[in-house]
């Protein structure tokens, strides 16, 4: 190694520190709304963006600057990164040193906002700015649970649980805490308040806001008093709910309603194609983009942006790349402001599923698609072309409300002593707002939310029975653990179309119960026995009691609760 005298060195680092107060410069002014699009210095502001990783865990906080620079290189010109972090007041040293800003209601961990200051310097120094998520309703980091464990809210399996984050007054005094701390924070490095610092795009008050439908109000109150207190002391930047986006009909009214409040600056979705059949597919995907855009610019009149978004790191990289290329295409072509990636991040121990690595050489195909739709966007602006999106369209759907599925296509056979026997999630067709079927949780299900039907096909019994017995274990279908107490379901069973029964189904508690459903009907049981394929019906219609059904059959098998009687749906002729 080359030895310098020591004035040399010591003049080596006085030039190092130099870079970090010229670029005070960059960028230069806040982001503000004009009608549907975003403004940064006189100009109209669209961009290509990413997640960061670089807040949370030891590598992640180490490589920040080189994951920064690795976006920035790429074209990038928007972050979103998040400022959270919850634990125990006895919490462990590593999680205290790498992970979080507060180890109990009073135990505010310097290191967390210091490495704040520092990734958005490298930030600014870059020229990008940063979207900042200052909660998560998810548990990852602590979040909202955590808020609640402080309150020593111990009821964490009842229904409208996360709903109490947003009405106990303690813990909205505690939340306030920490967004002052930060919106009013000079950052150590550059000397700039956060609060001044143009580098900061927007703040986003929590990741993923979401409840039960039946607290929307609640929510939609505290977020407005939490966007007055940081308007009461910055005045110039962008403020978010931060809305995970909606899939049902009930959820897209209160996303409206949302976005339309005055204290929200933009609106915002998050969208994984390929996890739901909803957006699965290069035309439901655009559909899925359509109807955001159409709402953001014709019904609540503000900018769209997709605050994340991702394809899985699963099978050829090319294929991955041209995803990211098709989902971009659309999003500008309607007009959209922009659109993040999850996430930009160094290798780790761990693997996620939707992360885009900047030191390895396998993700470059994705990097270099998003590459390409950032220069895109600077070479030319983008401007709204779909002709779908019009003011004339309203709020009426561009997408559909329910989906028709198929998973199986040849009938259920097999008779044995008069028994056969369906596994649950190998239906013929499912039609609903949402529809599926899972093996986690304690028993495999299918599962369709609101009103629907599920379609089971099978082949009649050899011989002409003297009745017909459906037994089936069923539940509601509410997202999350558990469902209200009168959130049942009123679900109809039919056979070749003629309705034998109505079910007052148990509200939805992941492992149902048995209902049993009996025919004794001479001329449905004689169509039965002719030898031809024959459909069964679950269907849940519009009503008041309209909460989906949820089909369940065997264990998982990771399942370490067991079951009373677990096992298939049957159809049982005697």
């Amino acid at each position: 190694m080359r030895r310098w005298p020591l004035a040399l060195a010591l003049a080596s680092l006085v030039v190092a520190a130099a870079p970090v107060r010229q670029a005070l410069a960059q960028p230069r002014g806040f982001v503000r709304v004009e009608g549907t699009r975003f403004v940064a210095d006189g100009k109209p502001f669209y961009f290509v963006g990413a997640n960061l990783n670089v807040m949370h865990g030891h590598k992640a906080r180490a490589w920040a600057a080189r994951t920064i620079a690795a976006a920035a290189r790429d074209g990038l010109t928007v972050g979103r990164i998040w400022a959270l972090g919850e634990g125990l007041a006895e919490a462990p040293e590593w999680k205290r040193r790498d992970i979080i800003f507060r180890a109990g209601p009073d135990g505010w961990q310097k290191r967390a906002y210091a490495q704040l200051d520092r990734v958005l310097a490298e930030a600014r120094r870059r020229g990008l700015r940063l979207i900042v998520t200052l909660s998560n309703r998810w548990s990852d980091y602590g979040g909202v649970p955590m808020y609640l464990r402080w309150a020593k809210d111990r009821a964490t399996e009842d229904y409208g649980y996360i709903d109490r984050f947003y009405s106990t007054p303690q813990i909205e005094r505690w939340f306030r805490q920490h967004v002052m701390r930060i919106v009013e924070r000079t950052n150590r490095i550059t000397g700039v308040r956060y609060r001044d610092d143009p580098t900061i795009m927007a703040w986003e008050l929590m990741n993923e806001m979401s409840g039960t439908p039946e607290a929307a109000a609640r929510r939609r109150a505290w977020f407005q008093r939490m966007a007055r207190a940081i308007r009461a002391v910055d005045k110039r930047h962008l403020i978010v709910p931060g809305l995970i986006g909606y899939n049902l009909q009930v959820e897209r009214a209160q996303w409206v309603a949302m976005c339309r409040l005055p204290e929200a600056s933009f609106c915002d979705q998050h969208i994984y194609p390929e996890e739901s059949n909803r957006s699965r597919g290069l035309a439901k995907m655009r559909s899925f983009i359509d109807d955001r855009v159409q709402l953001a610019f014709h019904v609540v009149r503000k900018p769209l942006i997709f605050g994340e978004y991702g394809f899985a790191d699963a099978g050829s990289a090319l294929k991955r790349a041209r995803l990211h290329a098709q989902f971009l295409q659309r999003v500008f072509y309607d007009g959209a402001s922009g659109a993040l990636v999850w996430i930009y991040q160094p290798s780790l121990h761990w693997r996620r599923r939707y992360g885009v690595l900047v030191d390895k050489r396998q993700h470059q195909p994705v990097r270099r698609a998003l590459a390409r739709a950032a220069a895109r966007i600077k070479r030319r602006l983008p401007r709204p072309q779909n002709p779908r999106i019009r003011p004339e369209q309203g709020e009426r759907p561009l997408a559909p409300t329910h989906l028709l599925s198929r998973k199986r296509a040849a009938p259920h056979r097999g008779w044995r002593d008069g028994a056969l026997a369906i596994p649950v999630d190998q239906y013929a067709a499912a039609y609903f707002e949402v529809a599926g079927s899972w093996d986690g949780g304690v028993l495999v299900h299918a599962y369709g939310r609101r009103t629907g039907w599920f379609e089971y096909r099978f082949v009649g019994p050899p011989k002409l029975p003297r009745s017909l017995t459906v037994r089936a274990r069923l539940s509601s279908e509410y997202p999350g653990d558990v469902a209200p107490p009168n959130g049942y379901s009123l679900v109809d069973v039919t056979l070749d179309g003629v309705v034998i029964g109505r079910i007052k189904v148990r509200p939805d508690n992941g492992v149902g119960r048995w209902y049993r459903v009996v025919v004794s009907d001479a001329a449905l049981l004689a169509k039965l026995a002719r030898r031809g394929v024959h459909r069964l019906r679950l269907s849940v219609a519009a009503g008041p009691y309209a909460n989906g059904v949820a089909v369940y059959g065997r264990e998982t098998p990771l399942n370490r609760e067991p079951v009373n009687d677990p096992g298939p749906m049957q159809i049982l002729a005697r």
